[in-house]
């Protein structure tokens, strides 16, 4: 779920960025919108990292400028890199389930795939 999450806040800073392109009205909407979405997303990474929320109103976007825009993109990719730092290190890469191997694209010394010349050894304690 969290990479669903991670997902929606790359492509609303994307959003936000093609909103600094384009006219103040348009611009002023989608700034609107994507402002409600970041206060609530941020709610979101402060409980799910387990951490009191800040008081951050006076640090928040305001203005309808390109600038601003781009900031809030900044502040959504912001976002997104706080939620991946809280992902689990074996779910980075990819792999769906525990297994190893050449099935789930994890190929590694404990994986025993021999075509990549990886066995499994015993751990020698001598």
């Amino acid at each position: 779920m969290l990479r669903r999450v991670i997902a929606l806040l790359v492509s609303f800073a994307a959003l936000a960025e093609r909103a600094a392109a384009r006219s103040a009205p348009v611009r002023w909407f989608v700034l609107l919108i994507l402002r409600h979405a970041e206060a609530i997303s941020e709610n979101f990474v402060f409980e799910a990292a387990r951490m009191p929320s800040p008081a951050l109103e006076g640090i928040a976007v305001v203005g309808n400028d390109p600038d601003d825009a781009l900031r809030l993109a900044a502040r959504f990719y912001a976002l997104a890199a706080a939620l991946c730092a809280l992902l689990p290190l074996d779910g980075l890469f990819g792999g769906r389930d525990g297994r190893r191997g050449p099935a789930s694209g994890r190929v590694g010394p404990d994986s025993g795939c021999p075509a990549r010349g990886w066995t499994r050894k015993a751990n020698d304690t001598s």
